[in-house]
């Protein structure tokens, strides 16, 4: 009777619980809410303080954003420009004078006409072997049947060099754009297998277990489970496929086309056009940073959808 007597009250609005004491392994959470006798009072550990936000400075949040990255680049963009004034030479060209080629080639060269040549190709071969790879390289992860039948072709086509395959292409397709569609569904093929294979591999025992659970058909549990799991995996093969689709892209002009990005930057160097030269370049770079950065939105867009679909988050 006296330790109850002793016993504070509890203030209206709490939910009563075990004392803390010497014994206590757990920390005890106390929330106040508010009412007209008690103020509000904000969640804190018992025992200790509460734990402080930490506000970083307007300064730390520039350096840990891509702010910086493109501040380097402008200052290496300023420094050539300078330097290019006080050293002057005919075969090192400026940012000023690459500047008016480009928008010259751009609005009355060829530079826009090769260019949208070379990314129709590419986006023919990249959007056919979308679907062919992420279809093998997940059957292959979650059928051992599949997987013996397909892993020996894959594994020696996947080995072959592009470079050593286009001559046969160019044998049988000729050097038009069905050559040029070829080589870019062959080599955008296998970043999609190997991915969406390791994707399909990666698939958690408890989430399959769930599936049988459920009495979920094969397919269902492919459609409902294992693909999206694997999505992250097969994202990260599509954009490996994009650069590798890009970068052939010039290649392929270059050795065997007659026409697109390629062909128009080895012209600019047999003509020894500098500034045309480097003009192509870094529209090159600029269009591939440009898809790099729409393919990581459409990523983190799909990425939410895989969340909700297998109940995470």
């Amino acid at each position: 009777m006296t330790e109850l007597a002793n016993t504070p009250p509890v203030a209206r609005g709490t939910v009563p619980g075990p004392r803390p004491g010497a014994d206590d392994a757990a920390d005890l959470l106390v929330s106040l809410p508010p009412s007209d006798e008690t103020p509000p009072v904000p969640l804190a550990v018992a025992g200790g303080p509460a734990p402080a936000v930490v506000r970083r400075s307007p300064f730390r949040r520039f350096v840990r954003s891509r702010g910086t990255g493109w501040t380097l680049v402008v200052l290496v963009v300023i420094v050539w420009q300078v330097s290019s004034f006080i050293h002057f030479e005919p075969t090192i060209s400026s940012p000023d004078r690459i500047a008016r080629t480009w928008w010259r080639e751009i609005t009355e060269g060829q530079l826009l006409p090769q260019l949208g040549r070379t990314l129709e190709t590419m986006a023919i071969g990249f959007v056919l072997a979308i679907p062919i790879g992420i279809t093998i390289g997940f059957l292959m992860g979650r059928s051992r049947i599949v997987w013996g039948l397909l892993e020996p072709s894959v594994e020696i086509i996947r080995l072959t060099p592009v470079s050593a395959i286009l001559p046969i292409f160019i044998l049988f397709l000729g050097i038009e754009q069905e050559m040029q569609v070829a080589v870019f569904l062959t080599a955008g093929l296998f970043p999609l297998i190997i991915n969406s294979y390791a994707g399909a591999r990666s698939v958690s025992k408890v989430l399959s277990q769930t599936a049988q659970t459920y009495r979920l058909s094969w397919w269902q549990t492919q459609r409902e489970v294992a693909l999206p799991s694997a999505m992250p995996y097969i994202l990260v093969g599509a954009r490996q496929a994009l650069g590798i689709s890009l970068v052939l892209a010039v290649v392929i002009g270059m050795l065997a086309g007659n026409s697109g990005i390629g062909y128009y930057i080895l012209l600019a160097q047999q003509e020894f056009n500098i500034n045309r030269l480097l003009a192509a370049v870094l529209t090159v770079a600029l269009i591939g940073y440009l898809l790099n950065a729409l393919f990581l939105l459409a990523e983190r867009r799909i990425s939410r959808w895989r969340r909700t679909s297998i109940g995470e988050g």
